[in-house]
C-alpha cells in the first residue's frame, strides 16, 4: 500500500517567527519515522500540523488522500511532549475516559484499558490516582491513552524524554508491536 500520510511543503509562522519552512515527507502504514533536530527546529509544530491542531500557512497534510478534519483526527493517537494526565483520576478510569473521547463504547473502552494496563505492567496501579505514580509509570499511562482506541496514525512527541531505561524499553516494544499490526 502507498503512503498514508503525505506532508507536502508545509510552512507555519507565528507572527514574524517562521517555525516550519517547506517540510515534506511521506509515511506508509506500519512505518515508524522520527523528526530529528535541535530545540526550536519546528518538530512539534510539524506534528501539530499533521494532527490538524495547527493549519499550515502553506502546503498540505493529507491522510489517505484526505485533508485532516475533526472526524479523521479522532482516529489518530497523540502523545504530547508536555504530558497531560488528570492527577486525581484513577488510572483505569483515566484510560476509559480517553477511550470514550475517541468514540469507544464504555465496555470496549474498559476492556481495552485493562489490556493495556496488563501490557504495560500497571496492574497494581489500576485503582490508584495518577499523581501517586512515578514519572515512568505516568508515561506508560499516557502512552496507553494515546493508543487505546487503536489509532490509524500515532504521533509521539519526544516519547523517550525522561523515562527510566525499563520504561523506555517497554514503550519501545509497544511501538514495535503497534507498527507490525
Amino acid at each position: 500500500m502507498g503512503p498514508m500520510l503525505v506532508v507536502d511543503g508545509v510552512r507555519r509562522s507565528f507572527g514574524s517567527v517562521r517555525a516550519v519552512d517547506s517540510v515534506s515527507f511521506t509515511a506508509a502504514r506500519g512505518s515508524v519515522h522520527g523528526l530529528l533536530g535541535p530545540n526550536g527546529a519546528g518538530k512539534t509544530t510539524t506534528m501539530r500540523m499533521v494532527l490538524g491542531i495547527y493549519p499550515p500557512d502553506a502546503g498540505s497534510v493529507t491522510w489517505s488522500g484526505r485533508a485532516i478534519d475533526r472526524n479523521l483526527r479522532r482516529r489518530f493517537g497523540y502523545l504530547p511532549e508536555e504530558r497531560g494526565l488528570y492527577g486525581k483520576m484513577r488510572v483505569l478510569d483515566q484510560l476509559v475516559y480517553f477511550g470514550r473521547l475517541h468514540g469507544l463504547g464504555a465496555a470496549d473502552a474498559r476492556g481495552r484499558a485493562l489490556g493495556w494496563i496488563e501490557k504495560l505492567e500497571l496492574e497494581r496501579y489500576a485503582t490508584r490516582a495518577c499523581s501517586e505514580l512515578s514519572k515512568g509509570n505516568q508515561q506508560k499511562v499516557q502512552m496507553a491513552c494515546a493508543v487505546l482506541h487503536d489509532p490509524e496514525l500515532l504521533v509521539l512527541d519526544e516519547p523517550f524524554a525522561g523515562p527510566d531505561p525499563v520504561t523506555a524499553a517497554v514503550m519501545l516494544q509497544c511501538i514495535r508491536e503497534l507498527s507490525s499490526d
